[in-house]
């Protein structure tokens, strides 16, 4: 198998960061026009958030470099142990598919615990990732 196959699950959740970057950066913006409000008047994260009325996305990019990082470090692991095969890339896509639902509604409805079950639910493939990958590497 193309070991390098694992590095599409990556740059689509660097697709989801980028999206998520616009998403937030158009919301930060029409929220300093409308409230007139000037950018260094809410310079740190808690006066920003103190200041703003409804941020959907605002929380989203942490969200994204939080524990996606040990997405990154396992699909990573599995190209350079050369463990990448057809489970390894569907739990990896599989783990893509649960962080956009999650974005999908922290950025949309914020319903939150919809947002919780998309949460978990990626935290789960994360670990079946992590334990393929530990699987494979014993094996």
């Amino acid at each position: 198998m193309n070991q390098s196959l694992i590095f599409g699950p990556v740059f689509a959740m660097m697709l989801l960061v980028c999206i998520v970057g616009v998403l937030t950066f158009r919301e930060r913006v029409r929220q300093y026009k409308s409230m007139r409000l000037h950018p260094q008047k809410a310079p740190t994260r808690k006066e920003f958030s103190a200041a703003m009325q409804d941020m959907r996305c605002a929380d989203n990019p942490m969200n994204l470099f939080e524990v996606p990082m040990m997405f990154y470090v396992a699909c990573i692991g599995l190209y350079v142990t050369k463990a990448v095969d057809w489970p390894a890339l569907l739990i990896a896509w599989g783990y893509v598919f649960t962080r956009y639902g999650h974005s999908y509604v922290h950025c949309g409805s914020n319903i939150v615990m919809q947002r919780f079950k998309w949460f978990v639910a990626s935290d789960f493939v994360l670990i079946a990732l992590w334990l393929l990958w530990g699987f494979r590497l014993v094996s």
